[in-house]
């Protein structure tokens, strides 16, 4: 019975690992999403902007 309920914690902290690991993940490329829309954003303003 105990090693069944210890197996049963480990499945769970390791869902929330997950878990975790996908929000970081999500949130990481959220931000390089961000980054690069601002980047070609920021050049196309350039280049109209400024007529090279």
């Amino acid at each position: 019975m105990d090693q069944n309920s210890n197996y049963i914690t480990i499945e769970m902290n390791l869902r929330l690992q997950m878990k975790d690991y996908r929000i970081v993940l999500g949130m990481k490329r959220t931000w390089i999403l961000a980054a690069v829309v601002g980047a070609i954003q920021f050049l196309v303003w350039a280049i109209k902007g400024h007529h090279f």
